[in-house]
């Protein structure tokens, strides 16, 4: 089963998140799936994944998630990932800076009969907004992050 769960995480990095698959959601969500990204964003159902992504992409140009590690038992799979893109539109309240991005996230998710049912998510948010200018970057961790992925 943890390799099916594992299965599970790459397809949905690989085919929604990446590839806009969205008819593959049914295959991958449960109907009462919910996304916790607390204390910010909490979202019900599976509709809004189409939004996230969508927002995702348009908000960051060639948005892309790269795994680096991938944890899964029978009940949960874990990502860790990083995001790039160049954010070319507003991004909540920071307003677009056409500057590349470069941060992580993980993701835990809760695996019910081969659908993911909820997911908990932490962004490395203070990189991004470093990044975009909108936080000082006194240690210097900015230019070391961006330059790893030239």
């Amino acid at each position: 089963m943890s390799e099916a769960n594992r299965q599970l995480g790459l397809a949905i990095n690989r085919d929604i998140w990446n590839d806009k698959k969205f008819e593959k959601i049914p295959d991958y969500y449960t109907e009462d799936f919910v996304s916790d990204y607390s204390p910010r964003i909490v979202r019900e159902g599976r509709e809004q994944i189409i939004d996230a992504v969508n927002s995702a992409h348009d908000t960051f140009e060639d948005f892309k998630e790269t795994i680096h590690r991938v944890i899964a038992d029978e009940h949960h799979v874990v990502l860790h990932f990083t995001i790039t893109g160049r954010q070319v539109k507003d991004w909540g309240p920071v307003p677009a800076t056409g500057k590349p991005v470069k941060y992580d996230e993980v993701v835990i998710m809760d695996v019910r009969d081969g659908k993911v049912c909820r997911q908990t998510g932490v962004l490395d948010t203070l990189l991004a907004l470093q990044q975009l200018g909108r936080i000082p970057d006194p240690a210097g961790i900015v230019e070391k992050s961006l330059e790893e992925s030239a």
